[in-house]
């Protein structure tokens, strides 16, 4: 199974072209979509979950073209998005019971069966009878990856899932789709960099709707060493800094400004090479 998107481009009718001639080939496993917000990954997740009308391009699941057949595309995945309600007062079960017949499930055993396999896999199968109104943030959020699984979909694509989750809940919905990934296209969209670090065995970078890189995310790293280079300075120096280096960032530190820096041979007086992360190459592309 392969995901491909080709030249695919959206213009809102403001003005704002948030796609701009979108390249993606992402067979099986987990792929991260790398961005700011306002990059474009909302859109492009929109377009691919027939939401929303792309101007021009193409994308193709397998054999099924995603912008003209979407009775048969919807049949095949699965979307957790950003944001999303949820009935406060049913219960886990009931709801993922109504949309397993929504999804066409319609054998109640069978429905039965899909609903305890899912409450299963997102570990909240003893909170199966409690209304989803007291769900905390990272229960809400497993709750979303099990509706967004009825019917075992071909491409399950997250928005943003880690966002405002604690550590534990973090962890736990990682290792939910690391499972995933190992038989699904699974389509992480986030701006966290650690998400993708921790989980994806290919990426991309979106920003203001063009990819800027894509590829493995330890070869990408690879790919920068001996280009890092780190330094102290007073805060009143930056303005300068930036005007002869392209700085990637800037934090305080220990009541003084360290800069990080990217350059293909040594800076200069007081700069020190250092390893590259996914942070780096991250930055890199989006504040070039």
């Amino acid at each position: 199974m392969k995901l491909t998107i080709e030249n695919l481009s959206k213009t809102y009718p403001n003005g704002t072209k948030a796609l701009n001639g979108v390249n993606l080939n992402i067979s099986a496993g987990m792929f991260g979509l790398l961005g700011p917000n306002g990059a474009g990954k909302s859109s492009l997740m929109r377009t691919m979950v027939t939401l929303q009308e792309a101007d021009s391009g193409t994308a193709t699941l397998g054999e099924i073209n995603m912008l003209k057949d979407k009775d048969e595309l919807r049949k095949h995945i699965g979307y957790l998005p950003q944001e999303f309600g949820l009935y406060p007062k049913v219960s886990a079960e009931m709801l993922l019971n109504h949309f397993a017949a929504l999804k066409g499930i319609h054998d109640k055993q069978e429905r039965k069966r899909t609903v305890n396999e899912l409450l299963e896999k997102v570990n909240l199968t003893e909170h199966r009878k409690k209304n989803l109104g007291g769900y905390s943030g990272g229960m809400k959020q497993r709750f979303g990856i099990a509706q967004a699984l009825i019917g075992d979909p071909r491409l399950v694509i997250v928005d943003e899932p880690t966002a405002g989750l604690d550590p534990q809940e973090r962890n736990r919905f990682h290792n939910i789709l690391s499972k995933l990934g190992r038989e699904t296209i699974v389509i992480l969209s986030t701006h966290i960099v650690e998400d993708v670090k921790d989980l994806c065995t290919q990426m991309a970078i979106l920003n203001k709707g063009s990819i800027l890189t894509h590829g493995n995310p330890k070869q990408l790293v690879k790919d920068m060493e001996g280009q890092i280079w780190e330094k102290v300075i007073d805060q009143e120096e930056l303005g300068q800094i930036r005007q002869s280096h392209q700085v990637i960032s800037d934090r305080f530190y220990d009541g003084q400004t360290m800069v990080r820096i990217v350059s293909t041979s040594n800076p200069g007086v007081g700069f020190q090479p250092v390893a590259p992360g996914l942070e780096d190459v991250y930055f890199s592309h989006v504040n070039r």
